[in-house]
């Protein structure tokens, strides 16, 4: 086996790029096959092959993970009376749209347009591409829930078949709570805006969401629930929604999609309070919250006189990245009373050292949670709390800047369709990040270091409006067994 992988190596190599020292076969192994995958087209130029070997990874992933769960969209509820399209085509129409990160719905009708990208996607997805103006309006009446629960079930999917198992701490999965805007007017879009005043009296009207993602060090941001604050049934005298109130929803609604799963809840510095609390409690959720300096007086109080009187609880790591040093130095208090809460406090000061320049730069921060804690656990358990940045990073920002358009007026009109198209970019993000992480594809990112996943998307998309997909190359895919691993 060690010789015939070799030889595989070495054609590949000679064939596509010369003499190349292979160091790591694990590593190398998954590209080299993709490209002799590709063996027939050695006459193509590179950046079709690039755009094919992003197609190809889609439709494994898409066939490993999610097959029966596509299949589940002809289940979806159909408000029309006259179908031109089955709403599993669709639904599909509006994921592909994110799928291939175009920034509105005219964009994609315009690639809709080229005969070669409608015949491309028919060999890819088995379904017909509808039109964003039918799609759009058949958004307008479907159940967002519908959605949405296809989303859970793809998570659900994940979880069974131990994806993510590598990534728990202490056996629960990592759950990011925060807040983002999505759209905004200058006049209230529906009975459901949330609405602002500026200094100056001008009015904002907008729409913000509430999401749990589930997160990973090595950088997944997989949306398992979102929650709209909205004032749905409010009149204008009352108090409007608010994230905390949202949270109460969202909470409610994890718990129903995922009964059993065993999570740790990450959040910002808004929920430390006792309702906060109480909900993990009643759920067996675990949680490390962002503690600032002016929440909770009375605990802020009791953490002052105990760090007096346990100055030993406390540690120190050491370590080196690139060209900069790096200080760590903990200290801990647990077994804190607030209201009934046990609590455990745990607080990193961070130093980084340029090697280059000396200059140096000071981080702090502060998180309270009711896991326990020692000398050891408390650096994993600061670590842990900090990855809540990636529901920001990978999560919102990605969504906003990286062709995503999450900040687009994807409908203007309907807040239904608006919530429904939303759904769409969660289930796009997620099979997308599942192929950008993948072995597969970062072997081609390790080839050339100057190659992105932005650039293999462009290509991606050029070949779809280009170049011609065939079903029997698809097919020889997944006629063997195969895995997907990721990075």
């Amino acid at each position: 086996m060690q010789k015939q992988s070799n030889i595989i190596l070495n054609h590949g190599i000679s064939k596509y790029f010369g003499v190349i020292f292979i160091y790591n076969l694990n590593n190398y192994l998954i590209f080299y096959i993709n490209i002799l995958l590709l063996e027939k087209h050695a006459h193509e130029k590179p950046t079709v092959t690039l755009g094919k070997s992003v197609i190809y990874q889609i439709y494994k992933t898409l066939d490993h993970y999610f097959g029966d769960v596509i299949i589940k969209l002809s289940d979806l509820p159909d408000p029309r009376k006259s179908k031109q399209y089955g709403i599993d085509e669709i639904a599909m129409s509006g994921i592909s749209m994110f799928l291939f990160r175009q920034d509105s719905r005219n964009a994609f009708n315009n690639d809709r347009k080229e005969g070669l990208f409608t015949d491309n996607y028919r060999e890819l997805f088995k379904m017909e591409l509808a039109h964003m103006d039918t799609v759009k309006d058949v958004f307008c009446s479907l159940d967002c829930g519908s959605l949405e629960n296809i989303k859970a079930e793809m998570v659900s999917k994940l979880i069974r078949k131990k994806v993510l198992e590598d990534y728990r701490y202490k056996g629960f999965y990592i759950v990011a709570v925060d807040g983002t805007g999505v759209v905004s007017f200058d006049h209230r879009h529906c009975d459901c805006c949330l609405k602002k005043t500026s200094k100056n009296g001008k009015e904002t009207y907008f729409h913000n969401v509430l999401e749990a993602k589930l997160i990973t060090s090595s950088g997944l941001s997989l949306s398992i629930a979102s929650e709209w604050i909205n004032n749905e049934g409010k009149s204008e005298f009352e108090k409007q929604d608010c994230e905390r109130n949202a949270f109460i929803r969202l909470a409610q609604k994890i718990k129903k999609l995922y009964p059993r799963l065993p999570i740790i809840i990450l959040a910002d510095g808004l929920y430390p309070y006792q309702g906060f609390f109480e909900i993990c409690s009643q759920n067996q959720w675990k949680f490390i919250v962002t503690l600032q300096d002016k929440n909770l007086k009375t605990l802020q109080e009791e953490i002052q006189w105990e760090k007096l009187i346990k100055p030993m609880q406390m540690s120190e790591i050491f370590r080196k990245e690139n060209n900069h040093r790096i200080t760590l130095k903990y200290q801990w208090l647990s077994n804190l009373e607030y209201k009934g809460q046990s609590l455990n406090w745990v607080e990193c000061n961070e130093k980084t050292v340029n090697t280059a320049t000396e200059k140096q730069t000071m981080q702090r921060f502060v998180h309270i949670t009711n896991l326990e804690m020692d000398n050891k656990t408390c650096s994993q358990i600061s670590h842990c709390g900090r990855l809540r940045q990636k529901i920001e990073n990978e999560g919102f920002n990605a969504q906003k800047n990286l062709g995503y358009n999450l900040e687009h007026k994807f409908v203007r009109t309907c807040f239904n369709a608006m919530k429904n198209f939303y759904q769409c970019l969660q289930i796009a993000h997620i099979i997308n990040q599942l192929v950008a992480l993948s072995e597969s594809v970062n072997s081609i990112l390790k080839i050339d270091t100057k190659l992105t996943v932005k650039y293999l998307w462009k290509r991606f998309v050029s070949f779809f409006l280009e170049g011609a997909l065939c079903q029997n190359e698809l097919s020889d895919l997944v006629q063997k067994r195969f895995q997907i691993r990721l990075i």
